[in-house]
């Protein structure tokens, strides 16, 4: 009797367990490598890839106020600074135009006006692109099929969202949304039809809100009111044209994730001790998200991955303190790139996946997490919408996420659910049990099943 009370025990923690963390490990071949050491660089980072695969960054020089760049030849890195009248270059945001050439929005400390650098193949073109009140901050960039410049950015003056675009011959610039105090922690993404979508932060009613453009107007739309969430957001669109978000919750602390499927669907991808700012998020080549964040408890730079079934997060690099400003591109092969901030030292870091290359400069073994579109061992159990689910995710958002020790049982969650999970998988008696002692279990708790 002791045995089989023993036995229940585990299969319920098990079960718990995955509802709460489906879990995979993975060990992969990271490196990373400072670009940037010289005075007290490397804030705002944005990176992209040429077509030879090579990295290209923008970032600023703290120490001079200025706009920097830096791109990797043959063997190292280039480093030049692109404009440094005033106090310039924070919050950039970095393309490369058809002929590879940079295109960077920043902002202007000194004149308060949102700025955009050129290259031309020789030199650098600087000019304004607004410089009316006080704009410029939190640009987000994106070029249309003519290569025409797009910009969302933040207007301080009118607490609004504002959008900029170069129509061939000047400027134009025009709001957004000017309801409530918004448009902080913008990402301008660009449809097939060449209309903006923007991904930005409502600071009155702390949300995260989508605006899109239809040709005529703008429409906007609260994407997440949980909470206090949608700073550090990061856009992209899928191949049919619908919006994935990643952002930040501030109340729990979390990393979240956002995509519109017949409706928006939220949820959280890492929640294990304080993660999710400067997120940065892209897909790869099956349309599955990645994320690069950063990792607040313990400094570090992290990397979430979708794999089409579940979260993985790997710490890329623990030394000193890294991770802020990152900026996530992925190659051809979909390995990613990652720019980031070494707060330790004020230096510009980069940091690229290589497989099976035998060297790390710094990797972690770590976990994943669930959200509420994915599918968990109870799902398989019994069923998508099942109240157990609900139940225990609630258990984990109201119980277990607000107290250290609550979140120090999630990470042992963590560290058994990959063997858990593939225990069930092989083991159809034990899947019986498991359902059997979750039931009794649950219904103890009158939320079981009718």
């Amino acid at each position: 009797m002791a045995l089989l009370k023993y036995k229940n025990v585990v299969i319920i923690g098990m079960s718990v367990l995955a509802v709460l963390l489906n879990t995979n490990y993975a060990r992969a071949d990271w490196e990373s490598q400072t670009v940037d050491d010289v005075n007290w660089v490397g804030e705002y980072t944005s990176i992209v890839l040429d077509s030879d695969g090579n990295p290209r960054i923008s970032y600023y020089d703290e120490t001079n106020h200025a706009l920097k760049y830096a791109s990797f030849g043959d063997e190292d890195w280039e480093l030049e600074t692109v404009d440094d009248i005033n106090w310039v270059g924070e919050f950039t945001f970095l393309v490369l135009d058809s002929d590879g050439n940079p295109r960077i929005s920043y902002y202007d400390q000194t004149n308060h006006d949102l700025k955009y650098a050129s290259f031309d193949g020789e030199s650098w073109q600087v000019e304004r692109a607004e410089a009316d009140n006080w704009v410029g901050k939190y640009t987000s960039l994106a070029l249309d099929e003519s290569g025409n410049p797009r910009i969302s950015y933040y207007d301080e003056t009118n607490k609004d969202l504002r959008y900029a675009y170069f129509d061939g011959s000047e400027w134009q610039a025009e709001r957004a949304e000017a309801d409530n105090w918004v448009g902080k922690y913008t990402s301008l993404a660009l449809d097939e039809s060449g209309n903006p979508r923007i991904s930005y932060y409502d600071e009155t009613n702390h949300d995260l809100k989508y605006a899109s453009f239809d040709g005529e107007s703008w429409e906007t739309e609260t994407v997440d009111s949980l909470n206090w969430v949608g700073k550090y957001t990061s856009l992209t669109l899928d191949s049919d044209g619908n919006p994935h978000i990643s952002y930040y919750d501030e109340t729990n602390k979390d990393l979240k994730y956002a995509r519109f499927d017949n409706g928006w669907q939220t949820g959280a991808v890492d929640w294990v001790d304080w993660v999710g700012e400067y997120t940065s998020l892209v897909l790869d080549s099956e349309g599955n998200p990645r994320i690069s964040y950063y990792d607040e408890t313990n400094h570090d730079l992290k990397y979430a991955s979708f794999d089409g079934a579940s979260w993985q997060t790997d710490t890329i690099d623990d030394l000193n303190w890294v991770g802020e400003y990152t900026s996530l591109v992925l190659d051809s092969s979909d390995n990613p790139h990652i720019s980031y901030y070494d707060q330790t030292n004020h230096h510009l870091k980069y940091a690229f996946f290589e497989p099976d290359n035998g060297t790390t400069s710094s990797t972690t073994i770590t976990t994943t997490t669930t959200t509420s579109v994915i599918i968990c061992l109870l799902e398989w159990l019994f069923g998508e919408n099942a109240e157990e689910i609900d139940y225990l995710r609630n258990v984990r958002d109201n119980l277990l996420n607000n107290s250290p020790e609550g979140r120090e049982i999630t990470r042992l969650y963590y560290q058994w659910s990959p063997f858990l999970v593939q225990a069930a998988e092989a083991d159809e008696e034990l899947k019986k049990d498991m359902k059997a002692a979750i039931d009794g279990f649950l219904q103890t708790m009158s939320v079981g099943r009718e």
